[in-house]
């Protein structure tokens, strides 16, 4: 592969201006040189990109060499750490893993809906999508599935990954701001929040918010749905805002930190429950509800999913209802 430089005779006449604007605009672009890219890109050499797709790395450099002149700009660039995508390689990234996703989905749908019971399915999960609905979905789901290959990972809260099929969907606590409409929701819990501290914490015994007022909170993040939620209880109560000097994405980290401090955390009930013989965490019995996040299934609006991947979503949607039900008849 050439790497071209700026201002060079060659780089000059690849400039968007020239090359692009006449020749590329209306040229059709081969999708296994999209895939290509993406694969690469993820590589970070065109050794490691050959050896994964089972080809050499001559015939890799041929490929991109195509790419290339397709597109009359450079896509990758040589560096000490192995290739880098260049401004306009980065800006192909995303379409290129969408279209390697939808092709790997595609060819799974086949397969799938032929009868054969084989596959891969992504899936991102808050915590309490692991620890309340995950033990529900899974052994029927793999009853189903048995051969069907489950990945799963926290939500990322840059959700183009979705877009990507990476994952399929997200069950995860809907954020404050409203979701784009690139993005399918669809809510299935209403989650409360209780207040935690450690066995002999001077508060252990506290009913109400106010007398939380001056206390220090650790929270998974100011921009949280239970921080949100905790926010508007003490707005209601006229207590201001909560206190919170330190965050923790992490459940453990979380846990852990109320556990060995002073300080007072914020748990999703459901959480809270299966987690208390472990964490030895005590609730505070409050009098004022702390309205929690609304759980949901997240999806690219334009996504198909494969019949396994659809299964295991309405798998998440029923195991969820059926727990609002069993809460219901509690209370």
């Amino acid at each position: 592969m050439t790497i071209l430089k700026p201002g060079s005779p060659v780089t000059d006449s690849l400039a968007p201006s020239r090359a692009v604007d006449r020749d590329t605009t209306d040229a059709a672009v081969d999708p296994a040189a999209m895939i290509l890219l993406a694969e690469i890109a993820e590589a970070g050499s065109l050794t490691a990109a050959a050896r994964n797709l089972g080809t050499t790395q001559p015939a890799l450099s041929k490929q991109l060499k195509r790419l290339e002149q397709a597109l009359g700009v450079p896509v990758f660039e040589r560096g000490l750490r192995g290739v880098q995508p260049t401004e306009y390689g980065a800006a192909l990234l995303p379409r290129a893993r969408t279209i390697r996703s939808q092709t790997r989905q595609a060819m799974q749908e086949v397969v799938q809906l032929r009868g054969r019971r084989e596959g891969a399915v992504a899936i991102a999960l808050s915590h309490f999508a692991t620890i309340a609905l995950l033990p529900r979905v899974m052994p029927g789901f793999r009853a189903r599935w048995p051969t069907v290959t489950v990945r799963i990972t926290p939500p990322a809260f840059q959700l183009a990954g979705l877009r990507e099929g990476a994952p399929d969907f997200a069950v995860m606590s809907l954020p404050a701001e409203h979701l784009g409409a690139e993005y399918a929701s669809r809510a299935v819990y209403a989650t409360t929040v209780v207040a935690v501290v450690r066995a002999g914490h001077p508060l252990a015994r506290v009913r109400t918010l106010a007398a939380l007022a001056q206390a220090e909170w650790v929270l998974p993040s100011l921009e949280s749905s239970i921080a949100t939620g905790l926010t508007r209880a003490f707005r209601k109560a006229r207590l201001g805002a909560p206190h919170c000097p330190i965050t923790c994405e992490t459940l453990t980290g979380l846990e852990t930190l109320v556990a060995a401090t002073d300080l007072v955390g914020a748990l999703p009930l459901e959480v809270y429950q299966v987690r208390a013989p472990a964490s030895g965490l005590v609730r505070l019995a409050l009098d004022q509800p702390i309205e929690g996040p609304r759980v949901a299934i997240v999806r690219w609006v334009d996504a198909r999913p494969t019949p396994a991947a659809a299964d295991l979503e309405q798998a998440f949607v029923e195991a969820a209802h059926r727990l609002a039900r069993g809460r219901r008849q509690a209370s």
